[in-house]
C-alpha cells in the first residue's frame, strides 16, 4: 500500500485487485471496482448535498454492504466520518450528533427502522440510505475518483470519529487519522496476514474499532474481501465461516467458545478458517487446549489494543502465545509500551504494576471538541491507556485490569482481571465478572458475578474454595450472584457500572459465608 490516506487507498486497491470480490453480505456480492464505482456515486451525492473537505457525516446503519460504500464514499468527499453506535437511546444520540456537529446523517429512515431513533431535532439532517448508495445515475458513472476531494486530504487529517463506549462517563469522540488506520492496515498485513484472497467475517460493530478499523480497513485495503453480518449469533456466523471459506475472525473467547458448541451439532467444515484473534476479555488457561482438539488447523492469537490507540498495540499468536499464557504479546513493529506508576512520565520498567502507557503512529489525534479529556490523556506523545498492567524482561505485556476497574480492598490493590481468571477455570464457570462494590470498614470488597455452565453443579461455596486455592485471601470474592447472561455494550465489553449497581436482597435461600481476611459474614443469595 503506497497510498498516505484513505480515498487514494481505495482507488488504489480498486484499481490493481478490481476483479476480486471486496464485500459480501446475504444476496450481494461487489468486487472491489464495483465498490469503488458505487463509492464514487456517493461522494459525488455528499458534494451535491453541500458537504465539503472536513464536514461530519454521521452514518448510523448495521454491519451491510451499504455502510462500507457509504464510508468509502465519505472518504472520497474528503469528509470525516462520525460512526454511530447502534444500540444508543435518545439523549445518547443526541450527545454525539451535537458533538460531532454532523450536517448530514445517513440511516435506515424506514418506518420502526433506525432512523426513527434519531431524535427530532437532527430529522431534517436524515438522508436515507437508499437514496444514498442508489445505482450511479448517467453523469456520475464516469467520474474519475482521482479528482474527488479526499484525495486531496493530508496524512494527518481525520478521517473518522470513532466514540468510546461510554462505560465510565459520556462518549468522547476519538479521531482517527489516515495516518494512524493506514498504520494499522499495515499491521493487519504484517501480523494478521491480510492480503488478495483472504476473508474475513465481520460481525464486531463498525463503529467499534475491531470491525471498521482491523477488519474492514485493514483487509479492504489489502485486496481481501469482508463478509457481514449484522451481530454475532453462534448459528449465523457458522453457517457463513463454511459457505464463505472464512480465514480469519476477531471477537472474544465467549464467542469461539459457542462456535465450538454449534459446530458440535452441524459438524460444518471449519477449515479455511486459520486465525481466530482474541481480545477484550479474559481467556481461560485451558481453552486454547480444548481448541487445539477441536479445531487443530486455527491458530489462535491474543491482542490488546484501544480506541484512542486506532486497533492493535501487542499481538501474539500461536506457539508464542502458548508460551507466554496471561500476556497479551509484545508491542507491534513501530509502538512502544511503558510504565507509568503514581501518574508518572512513562518509563522501560521492567515486572513492575503501573499504568500501561503507549507512543507511537497509532496513537490517535485526541478527543473530539473536547481539549480537556485530550490533555489528561495524551502528555508528550504518550497516550495513558488507563490500563493497570506490567512488561516482564522479553517485552510481554500483561493486562490486570482498567484503571477505573482496580478494586481497593483495605489498602490492598485487587486487580479484576486476575480473580476473574481465577474463577473461569472453574468448570461449571460459563462466564464471570469481577467488580467492587462500597463497604464502609474496607472501603471496597470484591462481587464476582458468575454465569454457571449449562447442566453444571454450581454453588458458592465450591466457587470461594476454588478462588482461595490461586489467589490471595483479601482477593477472594466476599459476594457471588448468579445470573444468566452479563449486561455488555456493542462491543462486547461487560457493562461493569451496572454489576456494581446491583443491588443484593436477603430472602429465604440466602447462604452465610465468613467473609475473607478481617471481613463480617455476608448474607448471599444462592
Amino acid at each position: 500500500m503506497r497510498a498516505k490516506t484513505l480515498a487514494r487507498g481505495f482507488i488504489e486497491i480498486g484499481t490493481e485487485h478490481g476483479g476480486r470480490e471486496a464485500v459480501v453480505d446475504g444476496p450481494v456480492r461487489l468486487r472491489h471496482d464495483e465498490v469503488l464505482r458505487r463509492a464514487t456515486a456517493v461522494a459525488v451525492r455528499l458534494r451535491h448535498l453541500g458537504v465539503g473537505p472536513g464536514d461530519r457525516v454521521a452514518i448510523l446503519l448495521p454491519n451491510c454492504w451499504e455502510y462500507a460504500v457509504t464510508y468509502i464514499g465519505v472518504q472520497l468527499a474528503g469528509a470525516i466520518a462520525v460512526l454511530v453506535n447502534t444500540r444508543l437511546a435518545g439523549p445518547e444520540l443526541t450527545h454525539v450528533f451535537s458533538d460531532s456537529a454532523a450536517g448530514v446523517i445517513v440511516t435506515d429512515a424506514t418506518e420502526g427502522r433506525l432512523g426513527s431513533r434519531v431524535p427530532g431535532e437532527f430529522a431534517e439532517r436524515i438522508v436515507p440510505v437508499e437514496a444514498v448508495v442508489a445505482a450511479p445515475e448517467p453523469g456520475t458513472a464516469d467520474v474519475d475518483p482521482s479528482t474527488l476531494p479526499g484525495c486531496e486530504r493530508d496524512a494527518s487529517d481525520v478521517a473518522h470519529l470513532l466514540y468510546t463506549s461510554g462505560t465510565t462517563g459520556r462518549p468522547k469522540g476519538a479521531m482517527h487519522t489516515h495516518a494512524n488506520l493506514l498504520f494499522n492496515a499495515g499491521t493487519v498485513r504484517e501480523r494478521l496476514g491480510a492480503r488478495p484472497g483472504e476473508r474475513t467475517l465481520i460481525a464486531a460493530p463498525m463503529f467499534h474499532a475491531v470491525g471498521v478499523v482491523s477488519q474492514f480497513v485493514g483487509f479492504i485495503t489489502a485486496g481481501g474481501c469482508c463478509i457481514f453480518t449484522p451481530e454475532f449469533k453462534a448459528k449465523t456466523v457458522v453457517e457463513l465461516m463454511a459457505r464463505e471459506r472464512i480465514t480469519f475472525f476477531a471477537g472474544v473467547a465467549a464467542m469461539l467458545r459457542l462456535i465450538l458448541l454449534e459446530a458440535e451439532h452441524t459438524a460444518p467444515d471449519l477449515s479455511s478458517l486459520r486465525l481466530f484473534v482474541m481480545g477484550g476479555s479474559p481467556v481461560p488457561e485451558d481453552f486454547p487446549g480444548e481448541v487445539a482438539r477441536r479445531l487443530p488447523g486455527l491458530t489462535l492469537a491474543n491482542v490488546w489494543g484501544l480506541t484512542e490507540g486506532t486497533s492493535i498495540t501487542t499481538y501474539t499468536e500461536g506457539e508464542e502465545y502458548a508460551g507466554h499464557a496471561g500476556t497479551v504479546g509484545r508491542p507491534v513493529a513501530g509502538l512502544e509500551v511503558a510504565v507509568s506508576v503514581g501518574g508518572g512520565r512513562p518509563e522501560d520498567l521492567r515486572d513492575t504494576v503501573g499504568e500501561l502507557c503507549m507512543r507511537g503512529p497509532a496513537v490517535t489525534a485526541g478527543y473530539w471538541n473536547n481539549p480537556d479529556a485530550t490533555a489528561a490523556a495524551f502528555v508528550d506523545g504518550w497516550l495513558h491507556t488507563g490500563d493497570v498492567g506490567s512488561v516482564d524482561g522479553e517485552g510481554f505485556v500483561r493486562v490486570l485490569d482498567r484503571l477505573k476497574d482496580m478494586i481497593i480492598r483495605g489498602g490492598e490493590n485487587v486487580y479484576c482481571l486476575e480473580v476473574e481468571n481465577a474463577l473461569n477455570t472453574h468448570p461449571d464457570v460459563a462466564d464471570v465478572a469481577v467488580v467492587g462494590v462500597s463497604d464502609p470498614i474496607l472501603d471496597e470488597r470484591v462481587r464476582a458475578v458468575v454465569v454457571p455452565r449449562s447442566g453444571g453443579s454450581l454453588d458458592i461455596e465450591s466457587l470461594r474454595e476454588h478462588a482461595a486455592a490461586s489467589l490471595a485471601d483479601y482477593k477472594v470474592p466476599s459476594e457471588y450472584l448468579f445470573v444468566e447472561e452479563l449486561p455488555r455494550n456493542a462491543s462486547g465489553k461487560v457493562l461493569k457500572r451496572s454489576l456494581v449497581e446491583i443491588a443484593l436482597t436477603a430472602p429465604d435461600d440466602v447462604l452465610p459465608l465468613a467473609g475473607g481476611a478481617g471481613e463480617e459474614t455476608d448474607a448471599l443469595p444462592r
